[in-house]
């Protein structure tokens, strides 16, 4: 992740200029849209932009743009639950699967021709308004596979594969790996739908999860999309592809901005 080292005040966004790029970027128009108060503003007031009707109304994330600094921080809430975890496991899970989200998720973006460090940070947190995660354990060699339909209020599964052949770190770090991902579905499925989420933005099958018949193989080098699939029968992944080159795509974190409340610092 590179970072914003030139001078902040050049090139500085208006919020009216941010919230235009922003929405034109995802495919989002102000058609239909209402007026949003956010603030503050620098005189110390709230100010009302144009926005899509559908934007900065998710309650599970809260953004704060700090246009001066060209920084952009995104807290994400999910409330994990222990279920019959034992504490300690409960704790590491949890905190690996919030390490996960801050690693794949935080980035560079930029917006209207000015580029913005971008962290995002989950939290804890146990109320209605959290994405809800049960936090699982499978101790079979049995790859099980987790998931997060993001609807009808049906809880994320996160399952840690204790039982593969593999190192306790290797172990770690694909949970913190699929973790991340997903939490990305309930970015698309606020913005776009069953379609875009479940279809892993094109790349599956909506229902069966199958990968279409346009799938591209895994690439021989570069960074993989976090939130899409690939064709291994086309070209097959290379060690720990998946773990150590996925990132969520510029496009999907303007989707987590667009979707959540936010804060404008000038």
């Amino acid at each position: 992740m590179d970072l914003v080292t030139t001078n902040p005040q050049k090139n500085a966004l208006t919020l009216e200029q941010f919230e235009e790029s922003l929405h034109k970027a995802i495919d989002k128009p102000t058609t239909n849209f209402r007026m949003k108060r956010i603030g503050p503003s620098r005189q110390g007031g709230r100010r009302e932009v144009k926005v899509h009707n559908g934007a900065h109304r998710a309650k599970w994330a809260k953004t704060t743009v700090n246009a001066s600094l060209r920084t952009i921080s995104i807290n994400v809430f999910l409330n994990f639950k222990q279920n019959k975890l034992t504490t300690d496991d409960y704790i590491k899970l949890k905190n690996l699967a919030i390490a996960g989200i801050k690693q794949y998720w935080s980035n560079t973006i930029t917006v209207n021709g000015v580029r913005f460090n971008v962290t995002v940070n989950a939290l804890h947190k146990n109320s209605r308004d959290a994405i809800p995660v049960d936090l699982k354990i499978e101790e079979s060699e049995k790859y099980a596979r987790s998931m997060n339909p993001a609807i009808l209020g049906i809880d994320a599964k996160f399952i840690y594969q204790k039982g593969q052949r593999a190192s306790e770190k290797h172990i770690d770090d694909d949970f913190k790996y699929v973790s991340a991902h997903e939490f990305g579905h309930s970015v698309l499925i606020y913005v776009g739908g069953i379609s875009l989420s479940w279809g892993h933005k094109g790349s599956t099958n909506a229902l069966l999860q199958n990968v279409k018949s346009s799938t591209p193989g895994y690439p021989t080098s570069g960074n993989l999309d976090l939130m899409k699939y690939y064709d291994k029968n086309k070209r097959e992944s290379f060690l720990f592809q998946r773990v150590n080159d996925s990132i969520a795509m510029e496009i999907d974190i303007k989707r987590l901005i667009w979707s959540s409340e936010i804060i404008w610092k000038p």
